[in-house]
């Protein structure tokens, strides 16, 4: 069972530590995280129903611990409604003219749950049915955070290409932003 445990985990290592580090933004915060997860994981493994998804059972479970070790510190990450959000839509010029750093940093700054909901999609390229079991709320919140997320990681990246004298032009109707 150990070595059956430790293979399925192996073959999701590097986007479990990626993600550890997003939600605690401390490496070693992040191997604590990973160590618990994992030990929790293979405490409950007998639990895990074969054939069904391990990988968003394991992220469910980093995802749990966080938020109880979150909980237990009396630290709550702060979230940031915006009322005023409006559509958008994929493929805006700007994330062509910043470098990766500064796409990594604005994602970092996004409030939870949104930086989270970015993350396991679009780096993690999750499916929003398992986001919804890691992250344990219903697909429609799940494409609702993503929506959100985005649209807060667009004007941010939008703000530092203006601040650098870009010219930022809106596909969606061709006019600047």
């Amino acid at each position: 069972m150990k070595e059956r445990f430790e293979s399925l985990v192996e073959g999701h290592l590097d986007s479990l530590h990626r993600f550890a580090l997003s939600l605690t933004r401390d490496r070693d915060g992040a191997r604590d995280l990973l160590h618990d997860t994992f030990v929790k994981g293979f405490e409950g493994y007998g639990s895990f129903v074969a054939g069904t998804n391990f990988r968003a059972w394991i992220f469910a479970i980093l995802v749990n611990t966080f938020r109880t070790r979150v909980r237990d510190l009396g630290r709550h990450p702060h979230v940031a409604l915006d009322e005023s959000n409006e559509p958008t839509e994929d493929g805006d010029v700007v994330f062509e003219l910043l470098e990766g750093s500064e796409i990594l940093e604005a994602i970092e700054e996004l409030p939870e749950p949104y930086r989270s909901t970015v993350l396991l999609v679009d780096r993690e390229e999750m499916r929003y049915a398992e986001v919804a079991v890691v992250m344990d709320c219903p697909t429609g919140t799940v494409m609702s955070r993503l929506h959100r997320g985005r649209g807060l990681l667009r004007r941010r990246l939008r703000g530092l290409a203006l601040e650098r004298g870009f010219q930022v032009t809106d596909r969606r109707d061709g006019g600047n932003a």
